[in-house]
């Protein structure tokens, strides 16, 4: 269950992945799916990434052969913010926590 607090964070960070397709700016959907990934939403992240995927098309120019450059993106981003959490309680002593 989620306090009205994340579910307001996480409508706020998906209007600005929805605002970088509309706009049509991707730095600011990549940032909106950083945020919502970051922020511990992995799932919700991945499923914006399909559908900013399936929105955009097939990219053009050099990353032409890179088809979901979104949900690639929220993948990485989820591992990475797995592996950083375990290393980081893996590091700190369990009587200062």
């Amino acid at each position: 269950m989620m306090s009205p607090q994340q579910r307001w964070t996480l409508a706020v960070f998906f209007a600005i992945a929805a605002a970088g397709f509309l706009v049509p700016f991707w730095p600011l959907s990549v940032l909106g799916i950083v945020l919502i990934v970051l922020s511990g939403h992995w799932f919700v992240g991945l499923v914006v990434g399909i559908l900013l995927d399936l929105a955009s098309g097939t990219p053009v120019g050099p990353v032409q052969h890179l088809y979901f450059p979104f949900t690639i993106l929220a993948v990485v981003l989820a591992l990475a913010r797995w592996w950083a959490a375990g290393y980081f309680i893996d590091r700190s002593p369990g009587d200062t926590l």
